[in-house]
């Protein structure tokens, strides 16, 4: 009896191949999504983490101006510290000679004698720095591919004021550089900035730090306090200028990659369960159709014995069987798509492995969530099925019985032809199903909007940051805080049209038992190469006193304007005071404070109100300026805007682009499964009526009106719910895929609506199209002769 119900089922997968390969594709979208960004998810997890452990990237970090190296053993004899180290870390500027920006470096020392435990240096080629031979240096890895150099190229290098030839002996990576950024930027320019580790005693000597250190990282042992930890450093290097520990949620490579897992965390929350609830729908309404068509077979099956179990198992292996299908599909999809994905992120998280591999429990659940949505869409029909009787089930259903209603005076007041009355009090008859057509095209419509918007948002970012926010050409950052007569010699360059002074300080911001790091910025009282823009356009002035916060920043520490907050500067003079929060301002990049020039001043008590400038310069003249700027010993870089601002337009193209891409795909699909399904359940509905219609002298193209009329309908009123419910979902993917590092403004163009439109329209007019040609080719003897 078995068998012969399976057999009855692979006739049925055959006879509505069409319908449950359409569905399939809707679910295989889920399931590419889920096995994509939970793959990616969990490869770049697992590469990280075993990268970490391999490399022993520490948990603690610290910067201060100077300490003796004999600090060390005071630090590792902490409670919870494992293992400690020193080192020196020096920003450096590097000479091209062929070219007129200045290049950056960092460069870090490393033990001559491989001794070096925690952040070890994983080396692509070459060999470690060798004790007696000062100017060898391994170079990173992006940064020797970015400027065409290799093994055994020799640079020249301003080290501390001294100039000193480097030569590089070896290619390497190392945990704590995954994303190397220099400071003061967004995205990584591996062009313009590099990281060198060099020998212990060669930075020693070219910084004057013998037996000295500046920086120090740490391990900590299994469930030791970290936040303990921090204090008991911050209070040993409090005299020697510390800067502050930190742990690896601050530190600027990792925050940035956990960043990223964040947002395909975010992914796999937010695009699967649209697709799962389409597919739903779907196999509710093909199952309602197949069941109420096979009601006679119903009653015939139960006559001969079998049990309402056995029916109503068939009806689900039917739902189960287009599950499977979906799944293999879209794991196979998913993988690919992940690969792809891969990729990109191996062109800006260094990695000295990175492994693609989907588990088994990523494929599992997935193939879960596909068979479970397909069951529950299968429950009523399922249900309808178990209950039918054998004696109800053999008769005839009952005819629709159709009334002149509201649909009808509708219809006559708006002057309807009898085709567009056949199309209106068919959709009446079935509001339930026109309305779940309406839904799924209109989820189509809404996630493409809703992706394609990032597009718009990521423009908005861009023109607010780099154009409204920033409008200088060039940052100047030195080696050290200078006073006014930098400015004045800037000033004095050729091509400079104006010069403005900014700092920033680290500190360290607290409202009760909430502990924030970040840098108090200023600027020039009458600015104009600089602006705080938030997320609305708005812009905000500098306090005269007190502090403004940014947004994140005031969120995390629970704070609103009135409130007082304690500020510790991190080191120098360390000062510690209490400042009222007067404002709070939304912006898009980071988390930041601002104060007054004359309040950085009062905090610093140095003298030197200079931290960096900012430069607008006569374009014509860019190399000359640039040059002249290469020349001075104090300046450390150069970040030109134009530089930065195609760099991450090269990020953008790279990486959104090409999921804007796959999510097209996606959508489409909803939008091909969802009409597909309901042109083949309309004409297999109609076709008595269609074949009549022919019999009494329809055209073909009148009789096909009928059934492209009533799809172009419901496609038609799904467009306004699909701006809506686009609206609400781009909304909360731009809060989910927000961050501290990041957070994408809500500013979506008309261009978006219209293409999503268009795209739902094109792919909705195929598919009915496909449809339509059956009417052409309608038998109508065999389709009258047929018993409904």
């Amino acid at each position: 009896m078995v068998r012969a119900l399976d057999l009855k089922l692979l006739r049925d997968l055959w006879h509505l191949r069409g319908q449950a390969f359409a569905i399939a594709i809707v679910l295989a979208a889920a399931t590419a999504t889920f096995v994509m960004s939970l793959g990616v998810h969990h490869s770049l997890t697992e590469t990280r983490d075993a990268y970490y452990a391999r490399n022993h990237f520490a948990d603690v970090f610290a910067g201060m101006t100077r300490a003796p190296r004999s600090v060390v053993p005071r630090i590792a004899a902490i409670r919870g510290v494992r293992r400690a180290e020193g080192s020196i870390q020096q920003y450096a500027t590097l000479d091209f000679p062929v070219r007129s920006v200045p290049v950056r470096a960092l460069l870090n020392s490393v033990d001559e004698l491989g001794r070096s435990h925690l952040n070890q240096l994983t080396l692509r080629r070459g060999r470690l720095p060798q004790l007696g031979n000062p100017g060898e240096v391994v170079a990173d890895e992006a940064f020797v591919k970015a400027n065409n150099l290799s093994i055994g190229s020799r640079i020249d290098a301003l080290i501390y004021g001294r100039k000193q030839p480097l030569r590089i002996v070896g290619i390497g990576l190392a945990p704590n550089f995954i994303y190397a950024i220099a400071p003061g930027e967004i995205i990584p320019d591996d062009s313009r900035f590099g990281v060198f580790w060099i020998g212990q005693k060669a930075l020693e000597g070219a910084t004057d730090r013998t037996e000295a250190i500046n920086t120090l990282s740490l391990s900590l042992e299994r469930g030791a306090s970290e936040v303990d930890v921090i204090r008991a450093v911050d209070t040993i290097l409090a005299p020697y200028g510390g800067t502050g520990a930190y742990g690896r949620k601050d530190q600027i490579s990792h925050a940035f990659l956990d960043n990223e897992l964040m947002q395909l965390n975010a992914m796999t929350r937010v695009i699967p369960p649209v697709f799962l609830l389409v597919a739903m729908f779907l196999v509710y309404i093909v199952m309602g159709r197949m069941i109420r068509t096979e009601r006679t077979q119903i009653g015939l099956i139960k006559a001969f014995g079998y049990t309402d179990w056995a029916i109503g198992l068939h009806y689900l292996k039917f739902a189960l069987a287009i599950a499977l299908l979906a799944a293999l599909m879209g794991s196979v999809a998913g993988i690919w798509m992940g690969g792809s994905m891969t990729r990109l992120y191996a062109q800006y998280y260094r990695f000295p492995f990175l492994y693609y591999r989907i588990s088994p429990q990523v494929i599992l659940g997935a193939a879960s969530l596909s068979f479970l949505t397909a069951a529950l869409g299968a429950l009523g029909g399922t249900r309808s099925a178990v209950r039918l009787t054998p004696a109800v089930a053999m008769a005839p259903p009952p005819p629709p019985i159709y009334r002149s209603g509201i649909v009808e005076r509708l219809g006559r007041s708006a002057g309807f032809s009898a085709i567009g009355h056949m199309i209106a009090r068919h959709i009446a008859r079935w509001p339930g199903r026109s309305a779940i057509t309406v839904l799924g095209v209109a989820l189509s419509g809404g996630l493409l909007f809703a992706t394609t918007q990032f597009v718009d948002s990521s423009h908005s970012m861009l023109d607010t940051f780099f154009f409204r926010a920033q409008r200088q050409d060039l940052t100047v950052s030195f080696t050290e805080p200078r006073n006014e007569d930098v400015l004045f010699a800037l000033a004095q360059i050729p091509g400079v049209l104006r010069v403005e002074p900014t700092r920033a300080l680290p500190v360290k911001l607290s409202y009760g038992h909430r502990v924030e790091r970040t840098a108090i910025e200023s600027a020039s009282p009458n600015s104009q190469l600089s602006f705080r823009i938030d997320r609305s356009g708005n812009a905000f002035d500098l306090p005269p006193a007190g502090v403004m916060l940014s947004r994140q920043l005031a969120d995390k520490l629970a704070v609103h304007p009135g409130d007082r907050v304690q500020l510790e500067m991190l080191g120098g003079r360390r000062t510690n005071v209490a400042l009222p929060v007067v404002s709070i301002v939304d912006e898009l990049i980071g988390e930041r404070a601002y104060a007054s020039a004359a309040t950085i001043e009062d905090l610093a008590r140095d003298g030197s109100p200079v931290g960096s400038a900012l430069v607008r310069i006569d374009p014509s003249v860019r190399g000359r300026v640039l040059a002249k700027l290469k020349e001075m010993p104090a300046v450390l870089g150069v970040t030109e805007k134009t530089a930065a601002l195609d760099k991450f337009r090269e990020m953008i193209d790279d990486n959104m682009l090409t999921m804007i891409t796959f999510y097209i795909a996606f959508a489409s699909a909803i939008a091909v499964g969802v009409v597909y399904n309901s042109a083949r359940i309309l004409y297999s509905e109609r076709a008595h009526e269609l074949a009549t219609m022919r019999v009494l002298g329809y055209f073909r193209s009148e009789v096909g009106l009928v059934l492209l009329g009533e799809l172009a309908l419901l496609v038609i009123v799904s467009v306004p719910f699909s701006c809506l419910i686009g609206y609400g979902m781009a909304q909360l993917m731009t809060a989910m895929f927000s961050s501290d590092l990041f957070r994408l403004p809500f500013a979506p163009s008309r261009a978006s609506y219209g293409w999503a439109i268009v795209i739902v329209l094109l792919a909705a007019m195929g598919t009915a199209m496909t449809v339509a040609r059956r009417v052409q080719t309608l038998d109508m003897v065999r389709v009258l002769k047929a018993r409904d």
